[in-house]
């Protein structure tokens, strides 16, 4: 008797990943995409300073609509892909291009945060406030499952993928 050997489950899980996840990616495209888009430019900066300037109205209103909102502009998300792809693909120059971008961006945020924050009538802390201040496990359950989601979209495509990725 000759019998074919049995199918393994992890060549079956393989051939799944290949043809429904990564099948007819362009790879050239997703990393061309990620350098322009990880960096420091004149638009991300503008960004930065709209969100900040709107998410924190949102902390001192309280309005989660209004932190929504800033969300959405928030241009954070990209050097954070461009930083993990960059570790992933040990591209120093695009490790130092994305966490110059971030660092450049989060330091803009907090400085106008400060400026906003000490100029502002309202010096109590606001129930959107306190709500951030105390992250949990499953706060960082959606960070990672948020992270994967996003990856996915960038790959495939699905750039307003990440607008809703970078809202969880």
């Amino acid at each position: 008797m000759n019998r074919a050997p049995p199918s393994k489950p992890r060549g079956k899980l393989k051939r799944w990943w290949d043809i429904w996840v990564t099948g007819g990616v362009d790879h050239d495209e997703v990393v061309r995409q990620i350098a322009e888009d990880s960096g420091w430019s004149g638009r991300y900066a503008f960004l930065i300073v709209v969100s900040a300037a709107i998410s924190l109205l949102g902390l001192l209103m309280p309005s989660v609509a209004v932190l929504i909102g800033a969300m959405l502009l928030s241009p954070l998300m990209m050097p954070i892909i461009g930083l993990g792809f960059g570790i992933a693909t040990l591209d120093f120059d695009k490790i130092r291009s994305a966490a110059f971008a971030l660092l450049a961006g989060a330091g803009i945020a907090i400085l106008l945060s400060i400026i906003f924050v000490s100029i502002s009538p309202i010096q109590t802390i606001t129930s959107e406030i306190a709500g951030r201040t105390r992250p949990t496990l499953f706060d960082l359950l959606v960070a990672l499952l948020s992270a994967v989601a996003g990856a996915y979209a960038l790959i495939r495509g699905r750039g307003g993928t990440v607008v809703g990725v970078a809202i969880a």
